[in-house]
């Protein structure tokens, strides 16, 4: 089955199903985990969305969309654009509390913003997959802080500080040509090994982060430590599954969110947790494209993903340690989509990005809504 990373958030494409490979084998640079699998009590959340705010950008035909967003300070940031992939314009909004606003980015940037990280309110990454550049906000202005002049994609950015950044450039088929960069404050590197083909990465500390490496037909799970870059053996639990997405906390802490084949030949969601001991795997009956991660507290994950059917809809999926999951769809007349979440602790609140469906091309659109606690902590992890 092929991963589909829908960066502008507002259409899926329906692809025929193939199969999937074997779990990547044990080698020299494996560390062996236990895993198990368990049961998902789902429900449907009742609590509303609303937009923040929708905005089109250029011409009416457009296809405008917001596919990241991150927290800065009590600041929400949504990236995106127009027409990814084709003739394009990145964009940055910025949310601080009481309007938005857009600030200025570097001229003859042309291609959509499909990914950011943040540190603090003046440490803010976002890079273009297409467009093969990554910008950084110093608290004062965007710049430009590198671009790669071959072919490829860069398919993610992980900031830990500006002298500490990751940054991914394997493409959702798993083809590597870009490759994985680390910035170190003066200069890039290119990184060898099997982290030259990550695809994500999430990060708690320098020496701890986690990351998905893409293969054309499987993924493999990889920790950076004290020795490098290591892959992680996951058992037999997590076979099947075409991951689009890891979430880092805490070394105890660690989730993953894909997608299993299906009958409809797209995908189940299939979400997977790192409790410091083993992995527990959590399938789930929702015929969805998976998204991204956000974090949401002790015990508790937030996932994107867009539903696949006629009518693209965005889901938003709340999930516990512990297998209870609640879901929500954001929907529009003629079809909408959501590419990543953030939560903000300050206001208790849950923001969505992504893009809905006109007549002519489509908007790109931020929703909010308060988040209630699942009650997690009531039942600590016990796999």
């Amino acid at each position: 089955m092929p991963r589909v990373r829908s960066i502008s958030a507002v259409a899926v494409a329906m692809l025929p199903a193939l199969a999937l490979g074997p779990n990547p084998t044990a080698g020299p640079n494996v560390i062996g985990h236990a895993a198990t699998r368990a049961s998902v009590r789902t429900t449907i959340s009742t609590h509303a969305w609303r937009v923040a705010t929708q905005r089109h950008y250029g011409a009416p035909g457009n296809a405008s969309g917001y596919s990241a967003v991150v927290t800065a300070g009590r600041r929400i940031w949504a990236f995106g654009g127009t027409n990814p992939g084709g003739q394009s314009s990145p964009v940055a909004e910025v949310w601080n509390g009481h309007s938005w606003g857009a600030p200025r980015m570097p001229a003859g940037l042309g291609n959509f913003l499909s990914d950011a990280s943040a540190t603090s309110p003046s440490d803010i990454w976002a890079v273009s997959g297409y467009g093969r550049y990554i910008l950084h906000y110093d608290g004062k202005g965007w710049q430009v802080a590198r671009r790669w002049r071959h072919g490829g994609v860069l398919s993610g950015v992980t900031a830990l500080g500006p002298r500490d950044v990751w940054v991914c450039g394997t493409s959702v088929a798993g083809v590597r040509r870009i490759g994985t960069w680390h910035f170190n404050g003066q200069s890039w590197s290119a990184v060898t090994g099997i982290a030259a083909d990550l695809f994500r990465a999430s990060a708690v500390s320098p020496h701890d982060i986690w990351g998905i490496a893409a293969g054309r037909r499987s993924d493999a799970i990889l920790h950076y430590g004290e020795l490098g870059w290591r892959r992680i053996d996951t058992g037999r639990a997590l076979v099947g599954v075409r991951w689009h997405d890891i979430l880092a906390e805490s070394a105890t802490n660690v989730w993953l969110i894909g997608d299993a084949a299906s009958h409809l030949g797209t995908g189940k969601l299939v979400l997977a947790h790192w409790n410091g001991t083993r992995w527990t795997r959590f399938n789930t009956a929702i015929d969805a494209w998976a998204g991204q991660l956000a974090a949401a507290g002790p015990g508790q994950v937030i996932g994107t993903a867009t539903a696949a059917g006629l009518l693209a809809e965005g889901l938003i999926v709340d999930v516990t340690t512990q297998g209870r999951l609640t879901w929500s769809g954001i929907a529009s007349s003629l079809g909408s989509g959501v590419g990543d979440a953030a939560y903000a602790p300050w206001s208790h609140t849950l923001w969505a990005t992504g893009g809905i469906l006109t007549k002519l091309g489509g908007d790109a659109a931020v929703w909010v809504r308060t988040l209630h606690r699942l009650d997690a902590s009531a039942h600590p992890d016990t796999h």
